[in-house]
């Protein structure tokens, strides 16, 4: 598996490697547990962010979506790349094997895209306010996480 994960990220540097202007992106988010992430940008303003992931690695399965707005732009390291800060809010969803949980979401991030590669790294927060079985399943309030996205 791990020689597979590894064969697809080095497929997907060579194909875009000179990918400047990109309208998706896939990549992980670890934090509490794992998660799948991709992302579609509509303009450099906003984008739509789904998630798919193991929760806390007990067997909780978690999807999200977030609408977000990139809220600021720095050039702090023009050669490396441009430094963001977006936020958004979405819903979210949990499964375990007999809870099922609905919730809305919030999310923060920081981060940087650079320039000479199409990756970007980001630390973000997500908060999300369940709804149904509040205390079975769900993260809540404890959900930092660190993201690296490939872009094309």
């Amino acid at each position: 598996m791990k020689k597979f994960l590894l064969s697809m990220v080095a497929l997907l540097c060579v194909v875009g490697a000179s990918a400047q202007d990109y309208k998706n992106s896939i990549g992980l988010r670890l934090g509490y547990g794992a998660e799948l992430q991709y992302e579609h940008h509509f303009s450099s303003k906003n984008y739509l962010e789904a998630n798919l992931g193991l929760e806390g690695f007990d067997g909780v399965l978690d999807v999200n979506a977030t609408y977000n707005w990139n809220c600021f732009e720095w050039d702090w390291t023009p050669s490396a790349g441009k430094w963001f800060l977006s936020a958004g809010v979405g819903a979210s969803a949990a499964f375990a094997q007999k809870y099922f949980n609905l919730g809305v979401t919030g999310d923060v991030a920081f981060g940087i895209r650079f320039s000479k590669t199409p990756i970007t790294l980001n630390v973000d927060y997500r908060p999300t306010i369940y709804f149904l079985n509040f205390n079975a399943i769900g993260r809540g309030f404890a959900s930092f996480g660190l993201t690296c996205t490939y872009n094309f």
